[in-house]
């Protein structure tokens, strides 16, 4: 995900019903280093990633509604587990095939149709990585303008992924979340939203560690703190922040 962006979610085999709100746990050791890995990594295949102490991996193979084909073989490289979801709205005429719910919306109501877009995106990938048995208690909502947003309308792009962030805390029985993005990207996707409560996970864009160690500090776009800053050597890698930031 350079830039390319990581995510993370889980559920149990079946899907729960209801929500279980939890307070946000960090779940990375302060100082510590982990990787992230997306479908496309080397064709399912990395020696570098494997052993690792913690590492986040793509439920969703770069769109929404689309399976990583990789997530089994890379999720099995790390003993300690997040996931993440890309994120998107892909417009009114599509989103209307999902009208009915979760909430109803008219067909014109284009932020109540972002939300159900979302909403149900986020239902995808949570179901897509239980079905193989893929559990995470820390999920990642990947916010980059590669994917498809509204241009006019950055309350629609706000709407879907909180429609997605609701979902996986429906169906995931104790779950924190969390937004990947590079600040630049999330505030010309959702117009500078700060919601206060999602930790950011940032992108760099840097091969070097210090100064992914340095974006610790004043870049934090969502609010709620930053846990993670991601740097590139040879796979990306991620640094895990102290806890004052």
């Amino acid at each position: 995900m350079k830039l390319k962006i990581l995510l993370v979610i889980v559920a149990s085999s079946a899907l729960i019903a209801y929500p279980v709100q939890a307070a946000a746990l960090n779940p990375y050791l302060q100082d510590s280093t982990g990787f992230d890995v997306s479908w496309p990594n080397n064709n399912c295949v990395s020696t570098l990633a494997r052993g690792a102490a913690w590492g986040i991996v793509g439920a969703t193979g770069g769109l929404n509604f689309h399976t990583n084909p990789c997530l089994p073989v890379e999720a099995a490289w790390f003993k300690h587990l997040s996931l993440y979801s890309n994120t998107g709205y892909a417009g009114l005429a599509k989103a209307q095939k999902y009208a009915g719910w979760p909430r109803h919306c008219a067909t014109d109501d284009e932020n109540c149709l972002a939300y159900n877009w979302g909403y149900n995106a986020g239902k995808y990938a949570v179901k897509a990585a239980a079905q193989q048995n893929i559990h995470a208690s820390m999920w990642w909502l990947d916010v980059e303008i590669e994917n498809s947003w509204s241009e006019t309308n950055v309350l629609a792009n706000r709407a879907s992924i909180q429609g997605m962030a609701d979902a996986i805390e429906r169906y995931v029985v104790v779950v924190t979340i969390g937004i990947y993005s590079y600040p630049g990207q999330w505030d010309k996707i959702t117009g500078s939203w700060r919601p206060g409560h999602w930790p950011s996970w940032v992108a760099t864009g840097t091969y070097d560690r210090a100064t992914a160690l340095a974006w610790c500090t004043g870049h934090d776009f969502t609010g709620g703190g930053t846990w993670l800053t991601q740097y590139i050597e040879v796979l990306d890698r991620d640094y895990a922040c102290p806890p004052s930031y």
